[in-house]
């Protein structure tokens, strides 16, 4: 296995180029926040999947399409095999329970959408819910025509399962501030970096899974780990998440 990472002009850019702190890209959408922005794109969002229990644990991108199953995979699988045995038993009520859990706790898509900050000219990712993202790229998909003429406000409003994420067009210029038209205007010809949404995020180590399964409740001494705990029963809406 070669030692080399780069060559020649890539190795050259590499050691000249000012490093990025890939966590400041990743900006929170909290609830009353909202981001003036550019839209680069109609196609700039992406799909992942993530696993994340409402407040038991927040999100963390999942690992299984790449062919290394987490251990969330791992324990999903077990609650399934749990269920089916259940079933077999003929305890149908503790089958459904377990089949919940594994409801829970399995990956479930989540989307990451790319924009222009119109505070800094800079680039910026959110992170959204599949209900939220259908509600932005409906918005995209109205005024597809008009992108690269308009400035946009990405915003939250409400809380629990009452959250609504808007992107509604700014059609006063006066709206913008001088700064921000600025950079509106800066970032007509630019082409969002793609290969952020493969660095903004962090899957978590091994002792972050299994700090997560204790507070899910899940027996993680069953993935070869000495640790007994008793599952907990689960409220909430699973896709309101932790941003």
């Amino acid at each position: 296995m070669s030692y080399v990472a780069k060559k020649g002009r890539d190795a050259l850019k590499s050691m000249t180029e000012e490093k990025k702190d890939f966590s400041k890209v990743l900006v929170p959408l909290k609830s009353g926040s909202s981001y003036k922005v550019r839209i680069p794109s109609t196609e700039d969002f992406v799909e992942y999947y993530a696993h994340s229990v409402f407040k038991k644990f927040y999100t963390t991108p999942c690992t299984k399409a790449s062919g290394k199953p987490d251990l969330y995979d791992r324990a999903v699988d077990l609650l399934y095999k749990d269920a089916n045995a259940a079933a077999k038993a003929g305890d149908e009520k503790r089958a459904e329970e377990l089949r919940e859990q594994a409801r829970l706790l399995k990956a479930k898509p989540r989307y990451l959408f790319g924009f222009f900050n119109l505070a800094d000219g800079e680039e910026i990712i959110v992170d959204l819910t599949k209900a939220q993202a259908r509600v932005v790229v409906a918005a995209i998909e109205k005024y597809a025509k008009k992108i690269d003429k308009l400035a946009f406000e990405l915003s939250k409003e409400g809380s629990g399962t009452s959250t609504q994420v808007s992107l509604t067009p700014i059609i006063d210029e006066d709206d913008l501030s001088e700064e921000e038209q600025k950079n509106f205007e800066a970032t007509a010809e630019k082409t969002f970096d793609e290969t952020l949404y493969e660095k903004v995020l962090k899957v978590k180590s091994e002792d972050e899974q299994l700090e997560d399964l204790r507070n899910f409740g899940f027996d993680v001494s069953r993935l070869g780990i000495e640790d007994e705990v008793e599952p907990i029963e689960e409220e909430g809406d699973e896709e309101d998440y932790g941003f």
